[in-house]
């Protein structure tokens, strides 16, 4: 069904539903490895929140597939499981409006959630 204006997007998360728009995006230039079967691809981190990220990259992926992310604040490597829900790819090109790809996260350990969460936290203290 549609969504029509105004309506808020809901998706499941680890915590459980949450809506999109309710969730702090914090705005980071991070480098992103993301682990593909052809191989790896560089991608750049745009902005995050602890359920999942914005990544920067001309690569074309497929949606609804799971990816392993190596994401790079600084000093740290932080791996996740993510699921690609959106890119923007076909309907960015010559538009002013940055490419890439929506990732929600699946699976993050407990150590990698801390690392995360620190990364973030340190990012907005500056």
């Amino acid at each position: 069904m549609p969504r029509s204006e105004g309506q808020e997007t809901r998706y499941r998360t680890l915590s459980g539903f949450v809506e999109a728009r309710k969730l702090s995006r914090i705005e980071v230039c991070w480098p992103v490895i993301i682990i593909t079967e052809r191989g790896p691809v560089i991608g750049e981190a745009r902005n995050i929140t602890m359920e999942g990220l914005f990544i920067h990259c001309t690569e074309r992926l497929k949606v609804n597939e799971t990816y392993r992310l190596l994401i790079k604040p600084p000093g740290q490597e932080i791996a996740v499981m993510g699921k690609l829900f959106w890119s923007n790819l076909e309907g960015a090109a010559g538009r002013d409006i940055p490419q890439g790809m929506g990732f929600s996260f699946l699976k993050v350990s407990e150590v990698h959630r801390a690392l995360l969460r620190e990364a973030i936290q340190k990012h907005v203290e500056k």
